[in-house]
């Protein structure tokens, strides 16, 4: 039986997606990777008020990867809709590292305030095919 694994997720790209080299992979198997920034605000016990940030990584595999580094920017608030997956991957050090990462299935997005537009329109991705689902599960070994 298949435990419950869903994820929604919103904030602010902190930098432009990136193609991601994959270390064990079939031919043709592309990832691209972003960071979420995503603020929780809250009231302290003193009464003051406190924003907790979260940084979060995220996975789009084939042609939603595609699509996101076409499209996505720095800055850009997006919505991601996916599941939690164990990785495995090489730092810059050489060393060997463990993490949890979304996998996006849905990235709805929209171009920053600064951008000059009032009201910027949602885009919206989607995978393809189970793109993700064939990408070495349950764990993905790449270098940063």
């Amino acid at each position: 039986m298949n435990h419950l694994n869903s994820v929604l997720l919103e904030g602010v790209l902190t930098d432009d997606p990136r193609k991601v080299e994959l270390v064990e992979a079939p031919a043709g198997t592309r990832l691209v990777k972003f960071d979420l920034a995503s603020d929780r605000y809250y009231v302290g016990r003193n009464g003051e008020k406190k924003v907790e940030t979260v940084f979060v990584p995220v996975q789009c595999w084939g042609t939603l990867g595609d699509k996101a580094i076409e499209r996505m920017r720095k800055g850009m608030t997006s919505r991601v809709v996916g599941r939690l997956r164990l990785c495995k991957w090489i730092g810059a050090d050489g060393s060997a590292r463990r993490g949890i990462e979304i996998v996006a299935e849905h990235v709805e997005f929209r171009s920053p305030r600064s951008s000059g537009k009032s009201n910027p329109a949602v885009e919206v991705l989607e995978s393809e095919n189970g793109e993700a689902e064939s990408a070495g599960e349950p764990e993905v070994l790449y270098r940063i």
